[in-house]
């Protein structure tokens, strides 16, 4: 995203107070980024709020007297344009080819990546006449995140609530790098760490941080997959809006990768769960100088739902210090596996990744040190490869 420019436009919204994170997410990136805000929005936010995280000057109004017909250099000026949130009104006069404010004549005049983001009432955004609208402007080349479900402003729950701002970043990030959709395509991710008690205030646990999983979940999402996450304890914040259940032990993970195993066309098994727990656990704090924990064998979580697999791309992850093919081969066919994630112990817990990938035809494809999130995709693509063959 380094020098990459962006219009933001934002709508009149509840939700457009979140656009604000966005702006500092993206400048983080490195991206260069312009405000254009319509009049409805500077109720909901301030041009002095969004000039101070862009670093540039807000517009709102196209017929302040600048150097330039501003729509147009606005236009050949940035790489792409986000609409965030994006009204029902805005996407429904984009439709139509209106133009009749500073958002709306840059919307026509923008021939670049175009990337809406919409924010509504639930039943705004069910209207058939916003479909519509929606549907033509996907068949003219506009990019879509959808709202997500939860809350809404009236207090009812619907869906309709404006993703979270990671993922909208991520969703640039996914267009400016070009990748293929997954559209129609189900994907089940597991992440984190699982947790066994010892007594009701000690746990055995590991150090996975959950970050791998939250990324594959991201990347899914903004392919336009369906994705489902189940979580056992993380180190990362996973947005509440983002489609997840949160677990503790592996029994738990287990009984819901379950329930949903059978939706999902993928299941990709990026937690950690514990090798061993406690063969009994006892019911007050353990009070004594010294302390031997007599440990049984988990239940293996991948093990056992692959016995349930109907032609489900099935996804394993293995971390060992040493023969690290050798046991992960042995692990891809005794747990009958299609693909297996070597990872390295050193990026243990970090935001980069390093691995090798095993598919069951005995391929080895090596992933030098990376983003998670570019892991993610490597890994997503090499999942739709198998789903497309079978």
């Amino acid at each position: 995203m380094d020098r990459v420019k962006v219009i933001v436009g934002i709508c009149g919204s509840i939700a457009a107070y979140k656009t604000l994170k966005l702006i500092r997410l993206l400048k983080k990136q490195g991206a260069e980024v312009k405000v254009i805000l319509t009049t409805s929005a500077t109720h909901f936010v301030t041009p002095l709020s969004c000039q101070t995280l862009s670093e540039n000057e807000v517009l709102i109004d196209q017929f302040v007297l600048t150097r330039g017909i501003k729509h147009i250099t606005l236009s050949d000026w940035a790489d792409l344009l986000v609409i965030a949130p994006a009204s029902a009104n805005v996407i429904g006069k984009a439709a139509s080819g209106i133009a009749d404010d500073l958002l709306s004549t840059t919307l026509v005049s923008f021939a670049k990546p175009i990337l809406m983001v919409p924010a509504m009432d639930g039943a705004m955004w069910q209207n058939a006449i916003v479909q519509s609208n929606v549907a033509r402007l996907k068949q003219v080349g506009y990019s879509f995140l959808n709202p997500v479900q939860g809350v809404l402003a009236s207090g009812k729950t619907g869906t309709g609530r404006f993703p979270p701002p990671e993922l909208t970043l991520r969703k640039i990030m996914a267009l400016r790098a070009g990748y293929t959709s997954l559209e129609g395509k189900k994907f089940l991710i597991s992440g984190g760490r699982t947790e066994e008690d010892i007594d009701p205030v000690r746990t055995i646990t590991n150090r996975s941080s959950g970050r791998m999983a939250l990324e594959l979940l991201y990347a899914a999402v903004c392919r336009d997959g369906m994705a489902r996450g189940v979580f056992g304890e993380v180190s990362v914040s996973v947005p509440e809006e983002m489609n997840s259940v949160r677990v503790r032990t592996s029994s738990e993970m287990l009984k819901e990768c379950k329930r949903w195993l059978g939706w999902s066309d993928c299941l990709i098994m990026a937690a950690a769960v514990g090798d061993y727990k406690p063969k009994k656990k006892s019911q007050r704090k353990i009070h004594t100088d010294t302390l031997t924990l007599q440990l049984v064998k988990n239940v293996d979580v991948l093990a056992e739902l692959s016995k349930s697999k109907r032609g489900q791309v099935m996804v394993g992850f293995s971390l060992d210090r040493k023969d690290h093919v050798k046991r992960g081969k042995e692990k891809l066919a005794k747990k009958g596996l299609d693909l297996i994630v070597l990872n390295e112990p050193s990026v243990l817990g970090s935001d980069r990744a390093k691995a090798q990938i095993l598919k069951k035809n005995g391929t080895v494809t090596k992933v030098a040190t990376t983003s998670k999130w570019q892991l993610a995709h490597k890994i997503l693509d090499l999942c739709c490869e198998m789903m497309n063959r079978s």
